[in-house]
């Protein structure tokens, strides 16, 4: 790509996600009007999610806490 002239203006996430979405559109060909809203939201959120250091792809699951795991693991130990 050439001729990246991207500037990020802040440094908040959103600002940084915004600048990653330019440089996707423009490496996609999406930079001359040929990104319909969907694609730009779409993109957007896994810009964002990118940035803060989300996984769009993977499933989201709570963190389990350690307390559970010890209790499953007393249980399997007693039904054994």
């Amino acid at each position: 790509m050439d001729g990246l002239d991207i500037e990020i203006e802040g440094d908040s996430e959103p600002a940084v996600a915004l600048a990653l979405l330019k440089i996707v559109m423009r490496a996609e060909g999406k930079d001359e009007g040929g990104a319909t809203a969907d694609w730009i939201l779409s993109t957007y959120g896994r810009c964002l999610a990118a940035v803060v250091g989300f996984d769009s792809e993977a499933e989201i699951d709570p963190p389990e806490d350690d307390e559970d795991e010890d209790e499953d693991e007393a249980a399997e130990k007693t039904a054994a």
